[in-house]
C-alpha cells in the first residue's frame, strides 16, 4: 500500500484533503492509500513555511513515498491583494529539495483558501447554506471564502453555525468533477493523487 504525506497549515486542512485523497483514489482506481498528516500544532502558515523542510522529511522517514504541501494564498494585510503565487511556489520547493529527490512532490496552493473549492459546488452551498448562496465558476476570484462561509450559514440558520471543522464532511460531499473543472489547485491535486497513489 503506498503512502502519502499531507503538510497543512492545520489540522482540519489536513483532514480535509486527507478525505479528497481518498475519494480520487477509490473512486477510479478503487485501491487503497496510507494517509500521514503533518503541521504545525499552533496552526498557521509561518510555521508551517520554518518547519515544512523537517515535517517532510518526518514523513519520508514515516514510509511516504509522495508529499503534498497544501498552503494558502494568502492576502497582503496592508493592501488586501494576494501574494505572489510564484514566489510562495518557490519558497516551498527550497524547502522541500531538502528531502530525497526520489520522494513525489506535490505544492497546492489553493486562492484564497481552501473553502474556495466548496462554492464551486451548489450542493455544498446548500448543505451549509439552505439556499442561500449561489456556486462560482470563478472560485479563486472570491475573496474570503471562509468567511462568506459562515455568513451564509448564518443566513439560513439565524446564527453561524459553519466552521471549518465541517470541511472534512464537506469534502466527502463535494462533486470533485466540477471541483476539478472550475478550481486549478484542485484539478493539480487530483492529478498528482491519481498518479501516484500506486507508489
Amino acid at each position: 500500500m503506498s503512502a502519502i504525506g499531507v503538510l497543512g497549515e492545520d489540522e482540519t486542512d489536513c483532514h480535509t484533503v486527507a478525505e479528497l485523497i481518498r475519494r480520487i483514489v477509490d473512486a477510479p482506481v478503487g485501491r487503497g492509500v496510507a494517509i500521514k498528516r503533518q503541521y504545525p500544532p499552533t496552526g498557521g502558515c509561518s510555521m508551517l513555511r520554518r518547519k515544512l523542510a523537517s515535517y517532510a522529511r518526518a514523513l519520508v522517514r514515516d514510509g511516504c513515498t509522495a508529499v503534498i504541501v497544501v498552503h494558502d494564498l494568502d492576502r497582503n494585510p496592508s493592501n488586501g491583494e494576494l501574494n505572489d503565487i510564484n514566489e510562495l511556489r518557490t519558497r516551498i520547493e527550497r524547502e522541500l529539495a531538502k528531502i530525497d529527490d526520489s520522494v513525489h512532490r506535490c505544492i497546492c496552493i489553493p486562492v484564497e483558501e481552501i473553502e474556495a473549492w466548496f462554492w464551486s459546488d451548489q450542493a455544498v452551498l446548500d448543505d451549509v447554506a439552505k439556499g442561500h448562496g449561489k456556486a462560482s465558476i470563478s472560485p479563486h476570484n472570491i475573496c474570503k471564502p471562509k468567511e462568506l462561509l459562515r455568513g451564509l450559514s448564518a443566513k439560513a440558520h439565524r446564527k453561524a453555525v459553519y466552521s471549518t471543522n465541517e470541511n472534512p464532511r464537506l469534502a466527502r460531499i463535494l462533486d470533485l468533477d466540477i471541483c476539478a473543472k472550475y478550481c486549478e489547485s484542485f484539478r493539480m491535486l487530483r492529478t498528482f493523487v491519481a498518479r501516484h497513489a500506486s507508489y
